[in-house]
């Protein structure tokens, strides 16, 4: 019997949200405990129960996009109760250990795709929010599968996803980072410092549900992986034009008394890169200054 593929027509024809909040809130309660008792059985790399997962959630992944999208903007989200309880219920585990980021420069995300290994693939396919949220006119074919996700994302989506080499995904990079997208490292099951790398994503202020999600939950607590470098701005070389401010996606940028200030860098360097001025640098985070 042939396999059934799930493909981009597919999806994209069902992404109501439709009974999602309790199936998922029950959901992360289990896996919430079992990761924090079950050990590498579960969150190993080659844990046949992860990969298992990994492949539930590929399958589910644009139905709960489309729904966690549908939810941030909600008026009620603005409201404190709402925002906590729903960060608790749902966000936290969700974005900080089901699927945790780590926002990346450029420079570093071109080092990671140079440093796999020579026998795995790398496949590319549609970004799974632009699929679910249909909200940017950016380019689709931005999803960069890696390592346990590519045979994953190959199996359930051949018509969508292909083999690309190396170079090819490098090429892709470069060219999202022209446009202003940020770099992003996606691990499945992040407990310990599991790697588990799985994707990555160029992404979108318009689209991305996990910087949506930032955005809307970083004053509860709302992190990603810490990145290895963060913007400092020369105030000497600032002249205040607010370029910074419109390229970070992050809202974490502002003019104060004319000049930029930097307040939790997530750490993509599109600053460094549109800074007319060449005000800003990136310096890493264990270093004094």
């Amino acid at each position: 019997m042939a396999k059934r593929s799930i493909g981009r027509e597919a999806m994209e024809g069902d992404t109501r949200p439709r009974r999602v909040v309790p199936v998922m809130a029950a959901a992360l309660a289990l896996l919430r405990f079992q990761a924090l008792h079950w050990g590498d059985i579960f969150i190993a790399e080659e844990s046949p129960l992860r990969l298992f997962l990994l492949k539930r959630y590929a399958w589910m992944e644009v139905r709960l996009l489309a729904f966690f999208y549908w939810l941030l903007r909600r008026p009620f989200m603005a409201g404190k109760a709402a925002n906590r309880f729903f960060y608790y219920a749902l966000a936290k585990f969700a974005g900080e250990h089901m699927v945790a980021g780590q926002v990346m420069t450029l420079e570093e995300m071109l080092d990671f795709i140079d440093g796999l290994p020579e026998e795995s693939r790398v496949a590319v396919g549609p970004c799974r929010c632009r699929l679910a949220t249909h909200a940017c006119d950016h380019p689709l074919e931005t999803d960069i599968v890696i390592l346990s996700g590519t045979d994953i994302w190959l199996d359930l989506f051949p018509r969508d996803y292909h083999v690309i080499s190396k170079e090819e995904a490098k090429r892709r990079v470069r060219e999202c980072y022209e446009m202003g997208l940020v770099p992003m490292l996606d691990r499945h099951m992040y407990f310990r410092g599991t790697a588990n790398y799985f994707v990555i994503c160029n992404c979108c202020k318009c689209a991305c549900l996990p910087i949506w999600a930032y955005r809307t939950y970083k004053k509860a607590g709302y992190h990603y992986i810490p990145s290895a470098y963060r913007s400092v701005v020369d105030l000497d070389k600032c002249e205040g034009c607010g370029t910074c401010v419109e390229v970070c996606a992050f809202e974490e940028r502002r003019l104060t008394g004319g000049k930029a200030e930097v307040l939790a860098c997530q750490g993509c360097g599109l600053c460094v890169k549109n800074c007319p001025n060449q005000a800003n640098r990136m310096l890493r985070r264990d270093a004094s200054g």
